[in-house]
C-alpha cells in the first residue's frame, strides 16, 4: 500500500482538486482501492464526496489516540473504488501545542495506515493536506511514504519552497522513509513568466511532474461534485491529471 500526502503551506495551489482528480482515476483507471483522507478544516475534499463528518473524521481519530476508539470512521462514497475518512471544522483546532501537550497522538494516523496495509483493505491512500503545518499535517507526514506539492507557478510560491521543504526534512527526522515525490505545477497558461517559472523550477534539481493546465472546468466540478474523467475527461485539465497519475504509477517525476 502507497500512501501519498499533497501538501503545500500556501493556498489556491489546487491541493483539493489535485486530491479528488487522483483518487478516481486511480480507482477509475487503475483499479486501484484508494482511501481518500480529508485534513483540512475547510473540509472541501469530504464535501466533494459527499462525506458525512458527523459518521467519523480525522479529528477524532487523532483526538482519540487510538484508531480502536475512533472506529477509523471511513465511509464508502458514490464514486466506486474511492472511501473516505472525513475532515471536520474542529481540526482548525488542533494546532501543534496541543501535539506537544499530547492532547493529540500525532503517530495515530500511522497506526491505522499500518493497519489497513495489513489487512490489504487498499492500494493507495491519499491526504489533502491544509495549507499550514499543523497537528493534521504532521500526523499526515508522519504516515506518509511520499509528498507530492502542487505548485502555483508565481513568484511568492517559489519563494515559499524554501520552507516547505524544511518542514520537509524535519519531519524526516520521525519519518526517515518519507520522500519527496514531486513537484506539480498547476494552474498552468502559455505566458512567458510562467514557462520562465517552470524553467526555474525544473533547473532546481528537484523531481517535477508535467504541468496540470488552468482550465474553468476544475471550477465547474464542484458544483457537479464529479471528477475531471467524468464531468470533462476532454478539458486541459481533466487529459492533463490522467497524464499525472500515469507519471506516478509509473516512477514518479523527472528530476530537474
Amino acid at each position: 500500500m502507497r500512501t501519498t500526502v499533497i501538501l503545500n503551506l500556501k493556498g489556491g495551489v489546487a491541493k483539493t482538486a489535485t486530491a479528488v482528480n487522483v483518487a478516481a482515476i486511480l480507482a477509475s483507471d487503475y483499479k486501484q482501492r484508494v482511501l481518500l483522507i480529508d485534513a483540512d478544516s475547510q473540509c472541501n475534499t469530504t464535501e466533494f464526496y459527499g462525506g458525512d463528518p458527523a459518521k467519523g473524521n480525522l479529528a477524532e481519530l487523532l483526538r482519540s489516540g487510538s484508531q480502536e476508539d475512533a472506529a477509523w470512521g471511513i465511509q464508502s462514497t458514490r464514486f466506486t473504488g474511492v472511501d473516505l475518512l472525513a475532515g471536520d471544522e474542529s481540526l482548525m483546532d488542533l494546532d501543534l501545542t496541543k501535539v506537544e501537550l499530547q492532547d493529540v497522538r500525532a503517530t495515530v494516523l500511522r497506526d491505522m495506515v499500518q493497519s489497513l496495509d495489513k489487512m490489504s483493505l487498499y492500494d493507495w491512500v491519499l491526504v489533502d493536506c491544509p495549507p499550514a503545518f499543523n497537528a493534521a499535517s504532521a500526523a499526515a507526514l508522519i504516515a506518509a511514504d511520499e509528498v507530492i506539492i502542487p505548485i502555483k507557478l508565481d513568484a511568492f510560491s517559489l519563494r515559499g519552497m524554501a520552507n516547505l521543504m524544511r518542514q520537509i526534512a524535519n519531519m524526516r527526522q520521525i519519518n526517515p522513509k518519507l520522500r519527496l515525490g514531486g513537484l506539480l505545477p498547476t494552474m498552468w497558461y502559455r505566458s512567458e513568466n510562467i514557462q520562465r517559472a517552470e524553467e526555474t523550477l525544473r533547473a532546481s534539481g528537484l523531481p517535477v511532474y508535467p504541468h496540470i493546465r488552468r482550465t474553468n472546468k476544475v471550477d465547474d466540478m464542484t458544483f457537479d461534485q464529479q471528477p475531471l474523467l467524468v464531468s470533462s475527461p476532454k478539458s486541459a485539465a481533466g487529459r492533463d491529471y490522467r497524464t499525472f497519475v500515469r507519471a506516478l504509477m509509473e516512477g514518479g517525476a523527472v528530476n530537474g
